[in-house]
């Protein structure tokens, strides 16, 4: 029996739910124009084309006919910062209370899942504002992507974070300030206990920070060295700012898990990320968010004069990588310039620099769980997580329509519907 495509029918069904007639685009190959997708308890149970379906498998489901809607895995941003919420600097960031940053990030995690996005990597947070949002959701007390957690930023003195008065506490801000092994170790190890499932470090300077710019290394090989050591002894992943030539150098002789920015890549160094695990993420709205806004926005001097700088290098980076068949994740560093939930413009400048549509989709996807030390999701293939955006367009034809939320026709979230056009079922409550 079919079943008309609203919110009640989405519904947890006993015998499973079967999205079929859809236009399947699973992650990983090209769209199945006659597709299925079959889900039950949370998982993908098949994946496919229709006439590859087990008639026994489905014989219980629900049937959904989609008539021909595209069925894709949930997105995945691999560089978010949750409590970002217009902040015109880092100072401003820092200036945030714990309070505030909390409710922002609770806002922003509603608009990230909004936007069909399942999935996030925060990379930089406010105390420990981002394990606590992950925690939230997971227990379906407030509504959002699933988020992999990291604590605060790690920063050299004068670095990334740096950005308050000498006389200003700094034990809770986006940054914390450590120098040398000794430090560094002792970072790690509490945030770890604080239960972070990523260690973020910044080891180059930024755009926007006060003291060094991006084409300085803020942390030695060494300090690097024993972040990742300490980091991975311990099962987390690290993640790190690298602007600087220098800085994805050390990184990846370290072997970090991810290359954030990578600003100033040169054949050296794109040779060592090809040889390596790392994965790169170029993060490209941070650079067009200050080229587009910086005037309106009255953005600091220093950051948009150094962004002009920056933009040639940032591009033929990602150009060297790409041409080089390195793996490219998709992140867009979102809140402060480009609001939370328009995540998916980062896909758009992919193509701007040089990916196919399907390759970008794949960067926000079946790439970017890799990238996350994910494998659960990403793609729908049987067994993994059914974490599902319905949409009503073809985003190989037109990679941008997936920045109209009007197309969104539903999100699910480990198979339950928690947003898009029709409704959604789940029992979290709205904030």
């Amino acid at each position: 029996m079919t079943t008309s495509l609203d919110a009640a029918a989405l519904a947890p069904h006993p015998g499973g739910t079967l999205l079929d007639n859809c236009r399947l685009l699973d992650g990983a190959a090209a769209f199945v124009e006659r597709g299925a997708v079959l889900f039950a308890d949370g998982k993908v149970k098949f994946s496919g084309s229709r006439n590859e379906l087990p008639q026994a498998l489905a014989r219980d489901a629900r049937r959904l006919d989609l008539g021909g809607l595209t069925v894709m895995p949930g997105l995945i941003d691999c560089h978010a910062h949750l409590v970002y919420s217009g902040f015109r600097s880092l100072e401003e960031v820092d200036r945030s209370s714990i309070e505030v940053a909390t409710l922002n990030a609770a806002l922003n995690a509603r608009k990230v899942i909004d936007a069909g996005y399942t999935t996030i990597r925060d990379v930089g947070t406010i105390g420990n504002v981002a394990v606590a949002i992950r925690d939230a959701v997971a227990g379906k007390r407030i509504r959002g992507p699933r988020i992999v957690a990291s604590g605060q930023i790690l920063c050299a003195t004068a670095g990334l974070g740096d950005t308050l008065p000498p006389h200003w506490s700094k034990s809770h801000g986006l940054g914390c300030i450590v120098d040398g092994p000794h430090e560094i170790r002792k970072a790690v190890r509490q945030q770890i206990r604080n239960g972070v499932d990523n260690i973020k470090l910044a080891a180059s300077g930024v755009e926007v920070g006060p003291y060094a710019y991006s084409w300085m290394t803020t942390f030695s090989e060494e300090e690097i060295g024993v972040a990742t050591e300490e980091a991975h002894r311990w099962g987390r992943s690290v993640a790190v700012h690298a602007q600087s030539t220098d800085s994805v150098k050390f990184a990846l002789r370290a072997g970090v898990d991810t290359i954030e920015h990578g600003t100033r890549l040169d054949e050296e160094s794109v040779a060592m990320l090809k040889a390596s695990e790392a994965i790169y993420v170029p993060t490209l709205c941070t650079l067009f968010s200050v080229l587009e806004l910086g005037e309106k926005l009255n953005l600091l001097s220093k950051h948009r004069e150094e962004m002009k700088v920056n933009e040639p290098l940032w591009l033929n980076s990602v150009k060297l990588a790409h041409a080089a068949g390195i793996l490219i994740a998709a992140g867009g560093d979102l809140g402060n310039r480009y609001p939370h939930g328009t995540n998916a413009r980062e896909l758009e400048f992919l193509v701007r620099a040089g990916f196919s549509p399907l390759e970008a989709v794949r960067a926000a996807t079946s790439v970017a769980s890799r990238a996350i030390k994910r494998p659960e999701v990403g793609m729908l293939e049987v067994g993994r997580a059914a974490d599902i955006l319905i949409f009503d367009g073809d985003p190989i034809a037109d990679i941008a329509s997936l920045q109209d939320h009007g197309r969104i026709v539903a999100v699910l979230l480990g198979g339950e519907l928690v947003a898009g056009r029709i409704g959604a079922t789940s029992i979290v409550p709205s904030l």
